[in-house]
């Protein structure tokens, strides 16, 4: 390879190995997984929310239970203590049991609201716990394909690195300098391609005076006009 095709391919090197960089930096997967923990935490901050509501009416259900056996209980005293041949105490045992039968009403009318509450909770939390298992899912499966698509990109980058290295070795050391310094100063576009009396990157028309010395440079000279390094590549 002569020197003028190992500049550029050095310099094509360069750039892909700056583009393949920065896309490693910039991994779509990485900002996707970023939206997706996001949400993930919103959901399973839903989920804690609708299981501590659950709980609640799971308490509430408990403690009407509690209220429900208690006034069976009473209702059991209360005929126990009565002498049925006392008309009195007949007549205090159908009032306190009227009132023992509007309490427990009232804990059937509780029960059933807190039932129909504790249903709409269930399935709130049910559908949650799906989408979070959804999230949880794809996140898995985004953080393997980040994985994978990192270690193609970093694979290729050390390949490159590798090739890069025996490429700049390659080069006379003050040309390899040279190189560098003009990489620096124009952002990895230090060597450009003479195209008939057109330079690749600059694209200013070469005058015939300049042309005519460019006859007898040599394979890599500088351009007149932008000062980029030139290959000239001999005509096929």
């Amino acid at each position: 390879m002569s020197v003028g095709s190992t500049l550029l391919e050095l310099q094509e090197i360069d750039l892909t190995l700056m583009r393949d960089k920065e896309q490693l930096q910039n991994l779509p997967e990485i900002a996707e997984l970023a939206r997706r923990r996001k949400l993930y935490i919103k959901l399973k901050g839903d989920v804690t929310k609708y299981f501590a509501q659950r709980k609640d009416v799971e308490i509430d259900l408990q403690e009407l239970d509690s209220r429900e056996q208690a006034l069976h209980n009473g209702i059991e005293k209360a005929r126990r203590e009565v002498d049925m041949d006392d008309y009195r105490q007949v007549q205090q045992l159908e009032i306190t049991l009227s009132d023992f039968a509007k309490k427990l009403d009232r804990v059937e009318f509780e029960r059933t609201e807190a039932h129909q509450k504790l249903s709409i909770i269930q399935a709130d939390e049910a559908t949650l716990k799906q989408n979070l298992k959804k999230i949880e899912d794809a996140i898995v499966a985004l953080t393997k394909q980040a994985r994978t698509h990192a270690v193609d990109i970093q694979s290729a980058i050390d390949k490159n690195e590798r090739k890069r290295a025996q490429l700049f070795e390659s080069l006379d050391p003050a040309l390899g300098k040279a190189y560098k310094d003009a990489s620096k100063r124009f952002g990895h576009l230090a060597v450009e391609k003479l195209e008939g009396n057109v330079p690749s990157i600059c694209r200013m028309t070469l005058q015939s005076s300049s042309m005519s010395d460019l006859r007898h440079a040599n394979e890599v000279t500088e351009c007149p006009y932008c000062h980029r390094l030139m290959v000239i590549l001999p005509e096929e």
